[in-house]
Protein backbone atom coordinates (compact mmCIF):
# COMPACT_ATOMS: atom_id res chain seq x y z
CA UNK A 1 0.00 0.00 0.00
CA UNK A 2 1.66 3.11 -1.01
CA UNK A 3 1.69 5.59 1.79
CA UNK A 4 0.40 9.44 0.84
CA UNK A 5 2.62 12.37 2.00
CA UNK A 6 0.23 13.29 4.30
CA UNK A 7 0.25 10.20 6.02
CA UNK A 8 3.92 10.28 5.99
CA UNK A 9 3.74 13.97 7.71
CA UNK A 10 1.08 12.63 10.24
CA UNK A 11 2.95 9.20 11.30
CA UNK A 12 6.39 11.47 11.40
CA UNK A 13 4.13 14.19 14.03
CA UNK A 14 3.23 11.25 16.25
CA UNK A 15 7.03 9.87 15.82
CA UNK A 16 8.31 12.83 16.79
CA UNK A 17 5.84 14.00 19.69
CA UNK A 18 5.67 10.46 21.61
CA UNK A 19 9.74 10.89 21.26
CA UNK A 20 9.61 14.15 23.18
CA UNK A 21 7.19 12.74 25.93
CA UNK A 22 9.70 9.87 26.81
CA UNK A 23 11.01 9.98 30.19
CA UNK A 24 14.60 10.84 30.11
CA UNK A 25 14.21 11.62 26.50
CA UNK A 26 15.66 15.29 25.59
CA UNK A 27 15.13 15.99 21.64
CA UNK A 28 17.80 19.29 21.04
CA UNK A 29 16.51 19.70 18.02
CA UNK A 30 13.07 18.56 16.29
CA UNK A 31 13.37 20.06 12.90
CA UNK A 32 16.27 17.88 12.32
CA UNK A 33 14.17 15.20 14.22
CA UNK A 34 11.69 15.44 12.23
CA UNK A 35 13.52 15.31 8.94
CA UNK A 36 15.30 12.48 9.82
CA UNK A 37 12.13 10.59 10.77
CA UNK A 38 10.47 11.78 7.37
CA UNK A 39 13.38 10.41 5.27
CA UNK A 40 13.04 7.01 6.78
CA UNK A 41 9.51 6.32 6.51
CA UNK A 42 9.89 7.77 2.93
CA UNK A 43 12.67 5.00 2.45
CA UNK A 44 10.51 2.22 4.06
CA UNK A 45 7.73 3.46 1.65
CA UNK A 46 9.59 3.10 -1.67
CA UNK A 47 11.34 -0.08 -0.75
CA UNK A 48 7.50 -1.70 0.58
CA UNK A 49 6.11 0.18 -3.24
CA UNK A 50 9.09 -2.05 -4.53
CA UNK A 51 8.35 -5.42 -2.98
CA UNK A 52 4.83 -4.87 -3.73
CA UNK A 53 6.04 -4.17 -7.77
CA UNK A 54 8.19 -7.30 -7.56
CA UNK A 55 5.31 -9.47 -6.04
CA UNK A 56 2.39 -8.20 -7.86
CA UNK A 57 4.68 -9.48 -11.22
CA UNK A 58 5.53 -12.77 -10.11
CA UNK A 59 1.95 -13.36 -8.00
CA UNK A 60 -0.23 -13.30 -11.66
CA UNK A 61 -3.59 -13.29 -11.15
CA UNK A 62 -4.59 -16.62 -13.67
CA UNK A 63 -1.41 -18.16 -11.25
CA UNK A 64 -3.47 -18.67 -8.34
CA UNK A 65 -7.35 -17.52 -9.09
CA UNK A 66 -8.22 -13.50 -9.10
CA UNK A 67 -6.95 -10.43 -6.58
CA UNK A 68 -8.98 -10.76 -3.45
CA UNK A 69 -9.63 -14.35 -3.30
CA UNK A 70 -8.28 -16.52 -0.23
CA UNK A 71 -5.85 -18.47 -2.51
CA UNK A 72 -4.56 -15.34 -4.45
CA UNK A 73 -3.67 -13.72 -0.87
CA UNK A 74 -1.63 -16.68 0.47
CA UNK A 75 0.34 -16.93 -2.77
CA UNK A 76 0.72 -12.91 -2.16
CA UNK A 77 2.74 -13.33 1.46
CA UNK A 78 4.58 -16.37 0.47
CA UNK A 79 5.72 -14.81 -2.10
CA UNK A 80 6.36 -11.45 -0.66
CA UNK A 81 7.64 -13.47 2.46
CA UNK A 82 9.88 -14.82 -0.49
CA UNK A 83 10.88 -11.82 -2.13
CA UNK A 84 11.92 -10.14 1.07
CA UNK A 85 14.19 -12.66 2.56
CA UNK A 86 15.88 -12.53 -1.12
CA UNK A 87 16.28 -8.92 -0.87
CA UNK A 88 18.03 -8.77 2.46
CA UNK A 89 19.41 -12.32 2.54
CA UNK A 90 17.63 -13.47 5.66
Amino acid sequence: MRMSRERIFHLTDLIVKELGSVPGVHVKAPDDLRTEVMRALSEEAKLADSIDGEVRKISRPTRAGTRGQREWEILYQKTREEVFRKRFRL
